[in-house]
């Protein structure tokens, strides 16, 4: 086992949000909001849309609206991947919560919003799932090209499925996927983005963001990917090496492996070939003593055997597959029909009664890995072992008070009255007396110091 400290990791999570109407219209088949007009409904009347919608959280994490008029969730940093997969839920709560309070707001006008945990929708537009590893920077310097090979054939385990042309595939995100690495995440859609925001020390530190995988549904799935991709950074960090599984073309071998799944033949720079099951079996063989990856081995000795049915509880696509299969067979119809692509999308919906991730966990056909009560705690709680733990309690306490702050990844700072930034750069220190005696500071604060909004409500004075 590795014997550095806890790698920082967490993820990003692009939503998609779109408005129908809750009884048909004659005439009216287009939607009835645009996606910017559904997200301003979605913040309506929240403190995210009387103040802004880019707001840190009390539990470490941040919300806000992207490009392209979306909702986003950043988990907090963690020290641990089932903590990120808890603060990835409590993302999905928080927003589920809002889209029940904007439905029952626009029941009255007919209207009905749907909030998406997806990568491509209907119409193929697409949606990210970033993760981020906090590296050395050396690593992000020279690259292994073998951690490429990895990514490239890492879907057989973390794809989310779908169906592309009528058949199935492991992942329909991968074929929006253009470059191998790229400063802009949008335009060339890159397997990994470089952009120097380390949010940490970056003399130190890299902030390594894989920005080509699934927003997986299966909380398995979701931890295994970070796991696995963790063991493997903290193997070539001890010095290891993936250079001879250099890929000839890492990005049609991403292609080749979504269609064809683990038995893919993907090309080596060397001129030979291997299957991407073989690939990854390779890589789970030189980086096993750096985590318990015993899940991992199993899952690949099953894909190889065939028997998809003992993980599909744990394996999105497999878990999709079998779940679009059946219905394909209950409603006589092919792959390609518009009842398959909405079951589909059912898969992906966060919403309990209208989704079908909630009934498929109910049922037991898709694993839990963490329980509700964990869920609505980590909603307002921020990971205990991370720099979340400081600014989480920093932002607490000022909302409680209603002061006026500043805060981002690296920093928090009182804005009224002024006081000094305080930078936080190490992000596994879960403690900083400079951030405790800030804390007391404000609780001594007179009412006064309070935003112009807290004085209003209590008639302390007018809006200034």
């Amino acid at each position: 086992m590795t014997g550095h400290p806890p790698r920082i990791l967490g993820l990003e999570t692009e939503y998609a949000i779109v408005a129908d109407r809750i009884e048909s219209v004659p005439g009216e088949d287009s939607a009835p909001l645009t996606p910017a007009e559904s997200v301003t409904e979605l913040f309506r009347g929240t403190r995210a849309h009387s103040r802004s919608t880019n707001r840190y959280l009390s539990n470490g994490g941040r919300l806000y609206v992207d490009l392209g008029s979306h909702p986003e969730y950043a988990t907090a940093e963690c020290a641990s991947p089932r903590d990120a997969v808890l603060q990835d839920r409590a993302g999905e709560a928080m927003l589920r919560d809002l889209l029940t309070a904007a439905n029952e707001r626009l029941a009255g006008q007919n209207i009905r919003l749907h909030i998406l945990k997806t990568n491509t929708d209907s119409a193929d537009a697409t949606f990210g799932c970033h993760e981020n590893y906090q590296v050395a920077r050396s690593t992000i310097e020279a690259l292994d090209p073998g951690f490429i090979s990895f990514l490239a054939t890492r879907p057989i385990l973390t794809g989310v499925g779908g169906v592309a042309d009528g058949v199935h595939v492991l992942s329909r995100r991968a074929f929006h996927i253009q470059s191998v690495m790229s400063p802009d995440p949008t335009r060339s859609r890159p397997l990994i983005v470089t952009r120097e925001e380390a949010h940490a020390d970056a003399s130190r530190f890299g902030r390594l963001q894989v920005t080509y995988g699934d927003s997986n549904i299966a909380d398995t799935a979701t931890e295994m990917k970070l796991r696995l991709t963790a063991a493997v950074l903290d193997f070539l960090e001890d010095g290891g090496s993936l250079a001879d599984l250099e890929l000839a073309d890492p990005i049609t071998a991403l292609h080749d492996t979504s269609r064809l799944g683990p038995k893919a033949p993907v090309s080596l720079a060397s001129g030979t070939t291997m299957t991407a099951l073989a690939m990854q079996e390779e890589v789970l063989r030189r980086c096993a003593g750096q985590a318990d990856l015993a899940d991992v081995r199993f899952t690949l000795e099953r894909l190889r055997a065939g028997d998809h049915g003992s993980i599909s509880r744990s394996i999105d696509w497999l878990c999709k597959r079998a779940l679009l299969d059946q219905a394909a067979a209950r409603y006589g119809v092919p792959l390609s029909s518009p009842v398959i692509a909405r079951i589909d999308l059912a898969y992906h919906d966060i919403d309990r009664d209208r989704g079908l991730a909630e009934r498929l966990r109910r049922s037991g056909n898709m694993t839990r890995l963490v329980e509700d009560v964990e869920i609505e705690k980590a909603c307002h709680t921020p990971p205990a072992d991370t720099r979340a733990a400081v600014r989480g309690q920093f932002i607490a306490e000022a909302d409680r008070l209603e002061l006026s702050t500043s805060v981002s990844w690296t920093h928090v700072r009182l804005d009224s009255p002024p006081h000094p930034q305080i930078d936080l750069m190490d992000a596994n220190a879960s403690e900083d007396g400079r951030v405790d005696a800030l804390i007391e500071t404000m609780r001594a604060l007179p009412p006064q110091n309070r935003s112009a909004l807290a004085r209003l409500k209590a008639g302390l004075g007018p809006l200034v």
